[in-house]
């Protein structure tokens, strides 16, 4: 059994843009307040296999490893905590009008994630948003200067 969170966002811009915002995890800190650090351990473009050490207000550094990449977002795991395994989705979907909908998911499986989630679901819900929201506003300003 796993706990989900889910927020979507219409942002005004491409899919492929906000999918390439997304996907420079190392730049998150520069768009949303929810994420001190993002440290990947390769260059270039995302990749399947890579981790990234991510560092959060209020919680402890993740260790996230890229299981899905696609030009609209990606998916990555994360089992950094014990008795807790994390999936989390960031895609971006066209709505064919030049806008797009982003989809930012968290599960929490295992033993202790019901515990978890009861202690930290507002926390989880508020930074969701925060990257939501600041999603939305880089990525309107970058297809807005292209």
């Amino acid at each position: 059994m796993s706990v989900d969170f889910r927020d979507t966002i219409t942002i005004a811009a491409p899919a492929s843009v906000a999918g390439d915002i997304m996907k420079a995890v190392q730049e998150w800190p520069s768009w949303t307040a929810s994420v001190s650090s993002a440290v990947r351990s390769s260059a270039g473009p995302l990749t399947v296999g890579e981790t990234v050490v991510v560092t959060q207000p209020k919680l402890r550094p993740a260790t996230w490893t890229v299981t899905k990449v696609d030009t609209g977002g990606f998916e990555w795991t994360s089992d950094s905590a014990p008795g807790i395994r994390n999936v989390g989705g960031h895609w971006a979907t066209d709505n064919g009008d030049g806008t797009c909908t982003a989809e930012l998911t968290l599960s929490f499986a295992g033993p202790l994630a019901r515990i978890v989630t009861l202690l930290y679901s507002s926390l989880i819900r508020r930074y969701i948003r925060m990257e939501a929201e600041g999603l939305r506003k880089a990525a309107e300003t970058a297809a807005q200067t292209s």
